[in-house]
């Protein structure tokens, strides 16, 4: 097989790259690697892809790919000693989506996502303050400052068309932190972690039979947390599902319908 990355720009669960990387496109003494992600928004370890085994290929899924910008996947190799063993493969893609449309998605658990209608304020004031004060000694003025924080008080008017959306919104909003994207132009960063402290719900018809929903709310932006994904999109309980709806549930036809590990993570069951 070639090593290839695959775009996906439906919600199901959400804009998402396909990645398969084939052994034989490794160095023979890896075994272990991390797949970059390389855009204008950065240098990142893909969640779910820093210090995976190589061992007969490897598949997996990057829910956390920036919008409308060209992004490269290289794969960094290490040694069985953890000794660093240099970069393969550029592999190149695009994930575009509907201009005006914004993509809020739980990080830790990339199936809580919805895609929202972003309001014309939306992203239009940008601050990023710095503890600053001010001190006058006669003719001199000094100013001490600290750093400048990451963007406060982003706003994020959106619209959602459905209830089903707005329920969906409801518990990206309960998750805490959660990421924001959007196509270019835009001044906000393309991977934006934002936490919004005091969302207000305002439907617009519903009380009429309706299902649109103004939400208004402003993010502050927090760092990228580092970890893993705590619930993943595809698990064991998904293969066991489709495996009950079979005659057969056994573990010898189970090893029928996926040869191996790999062959089973690029070809995982419809949900039932």
């Amino acid at each position: 097989m070639v090593s290839t990355v695959t775009p996906h720009t439906d919600m199901d669960p959400t804009p998402r790259v396909d990645l398969f990387v084939d052994v034989a496109d490794v160095d023979p003494s890896a075994v272990t690697i991390t797949v970059h992600q390389i855009s204008v928004a950065g240098d990142i370890e893909v969640r779910n892809m820093r210090g995976v085994s190589i061992a007969g290929g490897f598949a997996q899924t990057d829910y956390w790919v920036p919008f409308g910008v060209p992004v490269t996947y290289k794969v960094q190799q290490f040694d069985a000693s953890g000794a660093e063993l240099g970069y393969v493969l550029e592999l190149v893609t695009q994930v575009d989506i509907e201009q005006g449309l914004a993509v809020l998605s739980d990080p830790l658990a990339p199936a809580t996502a919805v895609a929202v209608n972003a309001l014309g304020t939306y992203g239009g004031e940008l601050h990023r303050p710095r503890p600053t004060k001010v001190y006058r000694a006669g003719y001199q003025t000094r100013a001490l400052m600290g750093l400048q924080s990451l963007l406060e008080d982003v706003p994020l008017h959106c619209e959602t068309l459905t209830l089903d959306d707005a329920d969906r919104l409801g518990e990206v909003l309960a998750a805490g932190q959660f990421l924001v994207r959007v196509m270019p132009p835009t001044r906000l960063p393309l991977l934006l972690h934002v936490v919004v402290p005091d969302p207000v719900e305002k439907p617009i018809d519903v009380q009429f039979g309706g299902e649109l929903i103004e939400w208004e709310m402003s993010g502050t932006e927090v760092t990228r947390p580092e970890i893993d994904v705590l619930v993943a999109v595809i698990n064991y309980g998904r293969f066991q599902a489709y495996m009950n709806t079979l005659p057969d549930n056994t573990y010898g036809n189970a090893a029928t319908e996926w040869s191996t590990y790999l062959d089973a993570s690029l070809n995982p069951p419809p949900e039932v």
